[in-house]
């Protein structure tokens, strides 16, 4: 990832810079509105922050872009793994039917043109997809609910039905997100993924040799999943930010318990 001089609290992918068919960030927690707690730039929708404050910030990035704030088009996240398809009807829809069809998804595909599908996070992985091949894009917000649930192959089938998706034409971003040395779980966690077939070996995770807690890289299995299911490792980028030692440029959940704000991740075809 990288900075861009003339929006210095956004992040970009370096793998999709070239992709003059795409627009993309990656917000850091600075440049906006909120405060307390919330500070700066909270997109979370769903968060304790003033609503005003966060459709203010929400309208800050949009405006980055020459865009409107609803042009973020952002699920209400339940840490599950189902995928939304925006099309036509969608888009035709009163913004609160919008509302309504976007609760419960925790990922979104697309092939219309001038809409950012976004996901939020403070220490889950946000995923970005784009098919070059058939110019379709995926925003994904994978958890530890959501990795264990496959949420990444079910968003490549669901691309495949509804686009034709190939993975060997996907170019994909991992975005910042907590890291493995501070990502502690319970056995429940260890359970779930094992329950999902996953292997949890030496390259996604280890046991802490005091506690012996495990500790697991979200960001290196989802990395993994999108190898398996057929994405070629040089198409796909993952950033090395960790977002609960970085509390200058990020949210985190896990560092500032419930009255976290929200960082946004978006994708968007032009």
């Amino acid at each position: 990832m990288f900075r861009h001089p003339n929006y210095p609290n956004l992040l970009f992918f370096k793998i999709f810079v070239d992709e003059r068919r795409l627009l993309h960030f990656s917000t850091t927690r600075t440049g906006g509105v909120s405060r307390g707690e919330f500070r700066s730039l909270n997109l979370g929708n769903y968060s304790d922050d003033n609503p005003l404050d966060i459709f203010e910030n929400r309208s800050i990035v949009a405006r980055k872009f020459y865009r409107e704030a609803n042009d973020l088009i952002t699920p209400h996240q339940t840490h599950g793994n189902k995928v939304l398809l925006i099309d036509a009807d969608f888009l035709n829809l009163p913004n609160t039917e919008k509302i309504e069809k976007l609760y419960g998804f925790d990922a979104s595909i697309t092939q219309e043109k001038g809409y950012f599908l976004c996901v939020t996070t403070a220490d889950c992985v946000p995923v970005l997809l784009f098919d070059r091949q058939n110019e379709a894009v995926g925003a994904i917000h994978a958890g530890w609910r959501g990795t264990a649930g496959r949420i990444v192959e079910r968003t490549i089938l669901k691309m495949k039905k509804d686009f034709g998706t190939e993975p060997k034409d996907i170019l994909a971003a991992i975005g910042p997100a907590i890291s493995i040395e501070n990502y502690e779980v319970g056995r429940e966690v260890e359970k779930e993924f094992q329950k999902n077939g996953f292997k949890l070996d030496k390259s996604t995770s280890y046991r802490h040799n005091l506690s012996q807690k495990l500790h697991i890289d979200l960001k290196e299995i989802n990395r993994q999943e999108l190898i398996r299911l057929g994405v070629p490792k040089n198409q796909i980028e993952k950033t090395r930010y960790c977002t609960y030692a970085n509390s200058r440029l990020f949210f985190s959940a896990r560092r500032q318990s419930l009255h976290s704000g929200r960082m946004l991740t978006g994708i968007m075809l032009r």
